[in-house]
């Protein structure tokens, strides 16, 4: 039985060898006591969802408690439940989830291979596997999730971007950003704004722009596709596989698509 002293193991066997050979009741009902007073292991501490949350968001600032329950319900974590329904972790869940969440961001590591690495280290096959295939090449999901709700005017936008607000509606025009229904811009179109002022100081002009958005267009839908079924399933977290999954593969095809043409320029130059 996990958690009981190795000592209880040796006061039950005494009793139960005493009470066998016919020894003095008196002798088997002390050793009885004995065994009862030794308490048992002290339980693990444990933390509420939030403290989790705030351990974690210092190393992985973009997580969420749905990401947390979303991992849960992907039977990744198992963290025990109070009489009221309520989630405690230990350390050792605290643990697990940092490692989940650094083969995302740095490994671009699938879920099922990381259940799978989860696995084998939970059975002793392995010690460790962080690291293991880290390739550097690999752009983080973490960049293809929802960013952080912010609300920039077009003067805010062209401030932080070193942009002009004249060059920021020319980018909208073109369909590169596009504020909300309200007018507002978001932290995301701050960075294609600044991509694209770069991208014309080499002499990209706004037709070539509008060709890198439309590729971006092409490439978002074929994502889609496979997301979509899964958005639309019955569980009750598939609008959140289908985010977890449409982060994955973006990151993957834009690593792949760096990686192709990389290559490509080589072979024209």
């Amino acid at each position: 039985m996990a958690g009981i002293p190795s000592d209880t193991y040796e006061i039950r066997w005494q009793c139960n060898l005493l009470a066998s050979s016919g020894e003095n009741n008196n002798i088997v009902s002390a050793a009885k006591q004995q065994a009862a007073a030794v308490s048992p292991a002290p339980k693990k501490k444990t933390m509420s969802i939030g403290v989790v949350l705030e351990n974690l968001q210092q190393q992985f600032p973009d997580v969420t408690v749905s990401k947390i329950r979303f991992l849960e319900s992907e039977k990744l974590i198992t963290p025990s439940r109070t009489a009221s329904g309520y989630r405690r972790f230990t350390e050792d869940d605290v643990e697990r989830l940092r490692y989940i969440l650094t083969q995302q961001r740095d490994n671009y590591t699938p879920l099922k291979v990381i259940r799978e690495q989860l696995d084998a280290m939970d059975s002793g096959q392995v010690t460790a596997i962080v690291g293991a295939g880290q390739t550097s090449t690999l752009v983080s999901a973490d960049k293809f999730r929802a960013p952080v709700v912010t609300r920039l005017t077009g003067e805010d936008v062209a401030e932080q971007a070193g942009s002009t607000e004249k060059s920021v509606m020319a980018l909208v025009k073109v369909g590169l950003i596009s504020p909300d229904s309200s007018g507002f811009f978001t932290a995301d179109d701050v960075s294609v704004v600044s991509a694209a002022e770069a991208l014309k100081a080499f002499g990209f002009d706004e037709r070539r722009l509008k060709s890198l958005r439309n590729n971006a267009r092409r490439q978002a839908d074929l994502i889609a596709q496979v997301a979509t079924p899964v958005a639309t399933s019955k569980s009750d977290t598939a609008r959140q596989q289908a985010e977890e999954l449409s982060s994955q593969m973006a990151a993957l095809v834009v690593s792949l698509h760096a990686t192709l043409v990389k290559t490509d320029l080589r072979n024209e130059f």
